[in-house]
């Protein structure tokens, strides 16, 4: 360990962890199929590295006989040294550049597995290697921990697969052509365009170029066609025509729109930079993350948690919106979720003269007013709450997309656990340690968050509260106007029902039973004891006032 801390080479340190943890051996490019291995000393400073690398599955819950008497997964990689990457960078220091890069050794293993390792291998290089520094280390360790989730993948499609032994040899034998042979088989496919029948096309084909068999010159043609359509991308080749099944898990992109927008004076507008408040998929840690895109199409924000230190990335590309399409753009989020808009700005059109015009802090909830500056038109800007993803209220009882049984989720340790969502309560109905019987939340315009009460708010900030002019049902989660009515849109209270205690005269007004903690309960039943005299008195007759009198 004190040559990696004496050479201070990220490469290095790479190339040592690789070692450490999953034996790797090193080899130059130029001895690939070498057995002769060399020191990480020798070859950390090129650019191109061959590293064969043992996997041995430490997840307790995978079957072993998978296997099929192997201990460990051989993997061969190529690892390209990316230039002009600094110490103080977060870049990673090697990448995987295409799917041939990769060699996943070994007959047991199938060749939907080794698709999927490669996808997996790929994708994760391909979202984190500009955020994560060791990103093959970081890499191999997730692909063992979901080695039981890949085997699960594969394990459900290789039951309709029964590939014969020759089909197997045709398919290792695609890229073994000859310069003669992919010549003849050109000339044989532009002599045979005009053909309509398949078979009978290939079989002609094959007549033209003598050494290979029609399904060999169908197979090497599909494999030709998909290296030229993915030439861009040439690291997705070997994984075009997977099955939808095979796809990992990966970002949700879906838009992000308000809720009962209403503009006056106003055609379109569009993002400047917006403020909101996300949480940490696997601490519910809550933070606020500033998007502003600037001059690029897409805000990017790589970040780690405070708390659990789990890496994070967020991307917002803004859109143009108007009143009959109010999505300000599209999210993406990477192990976090959405909790609250905080605050924004933008820049909106008047519909009278094209004049654009800045508008700052438009606060959820709230209206925000200005003037244009060109024609003086008095313009307004105001929306009532702000979704993100697909419309998963109560009401909507079909979707388009397949319904999917998910594990029923633990309980947030934090208020804001989860996102406002229409028609579903909020968490614990609203309540707090402070107010057990207040069914609600307070957007607080100082800071633009929502809190269930003033005292939450003291304690989760570091700035003293403003009274708050909007309020969130804690039965529905609608947001309105402050009010001491009932709610809106489900016409529940957002208090308790009945009391006990006086409360101000809107509490309980029987003094038999208001609570004997309350200091109006003995007051009460001494004016009722005065009352019943009084009235018993004014019955008992006249006579007794003729008598005094």
């Amino acid at each position: 360990m004190s040559q990696q801390l004496v050479t201070s080479d990220r490469g290095y340190i790479e190339l040592y962890k690789l070692e450490k943890l999953f034996d790797a051996r090193f080899a130059l490019s130029s001895a690939v199929d070498q057995l002769d291995t060399v020191s990480i000393d020798d070859v950390y400073r090129n650019d191109s590295i061959i590293a064969h690398v043992v996997l041995r599955p430490t997840d307790p819950e995978f079957n072993i006989s998978l296997l099929k008497g192997e201990s460990c997964i051989n993997l061969s990689l190529c690892l390209h040294r990316v230039p002009g990457v600094s110490l103080e960078s977060s870049h990673g220091y090697y990448t995987i550049s295409q799917a041939s890069d990769i060699d996943v050794k070994g007959d047991h293993l199938g060749r939907d597995v080794k698709l999927v390792l490669k996808k997996v291998i790929l994708t994760f290089l391909g979202k984190y290697l500009t955020t994560t520094p060791y990103a093959i280390y970081e890499c191999l360790k997730l692909v063992d921990r979901e080695l039981c989730h890949i085997f699960e993948i594969c394990g459900h499609s290789s039951k309709n697969t029964t590939d014969t032994s020759n089909s197997k040899v045709r398919e290792s034998n695609v890229d073994t052509w000859s310069l003669e042979e992919q010549k003849s088989l050109e000339f044989a496919l532009g002599k045979t365009k005009g053909i309509p029948n398949a078979a009978e096309r290939w079989s002609a084909v094959a007549a033209i170029v003598k050494t290979k068999s029609a399904d060999e010159c169908r197979l090497r043609f599909q494999r030709c066609r998909e290296q030229l359509l993915n030439k861009a991308n040439e690291h997705k080749k070997s994984l075009a025509g997977m099955p939808a099944e095979y796809e990992t898990v990966l970002a949700r992109s879906d838009p992000l729109r308000l809720l009962s927008l209403e503009l006056e004076a106003i055609s379109v507008f569009n993002v400047v930079n917006i403020v909101v408040q996300l949480g940490c998929t696997r601490c519910s840690t809550a933070f606020d993350v500033t998007l502003a895109h600037g001059d690029r199409k897409i805000a990017v924000v790589p970040r780690h948690c405070d708390k659990c230190n789990m890496a994070q990335l967020i991307e917002f590309q803004p859109e143009i919106a108007f009143a009959s399409q109010p999505a300000l753009g599209n999210l993406k989020l990477e192990n976090c979720i959405f909790l609250d808009y905080i605050t924004g700005e933008f820049f909106v059109t008047c519909e009278s003269c094209d004049t654009q015009c800045k508008v700052r802090d438009v606060q959820n909830g709230t209206c925000k007013r200005s003037v244009c500056r060109g024609c003086f038109a008095k313009l307004a800007l105001s929306f009532t709450g702000v979704e993100f993803g697909q419309d998963n209220s109560v009401s909507s009882v079909t979707s388009a997309r397949p319904i999917r049984i998910v594990p029923k989720p633990a309980k947030p340790k934090t208020p804001g656990g989860r996102g406002l969502k229409v028609g579903t309560p909020l968490p614990d109905n609203g309540i707090c340690k402070h107010y057990s019987k207040s069914f609600r939340w307070f957007r607080f315009p100082c800071c633009g968050k929502l809190f269930p009460c003033d005292l939450c708010h003291d304690e989760g900030t570091d700035h003293p509260y403003e009274l708050a002019h909007v309020i969130v049902c804690g039965h529905c989660s609608t947001q309105q106007a402050v009010s001491n009515k009932k709610c809106q849109h489900c016409g529940r209270g957002y208090t308790a029902s009945s009391s006990s205690y006086w409360e101000g005269g809107k509490g309980c007004r029987d003094a038999v039973k208001l609570s004997r903690k309350d200091s109006k309960k003995y007051g009460l039943l001494r004016k009722q004891a005065e009352q019943t005299q009084g009235t018993s008195r004014s019955t008992s007759g006249g006579p007794g006032r003729a008598i005094r009198k």
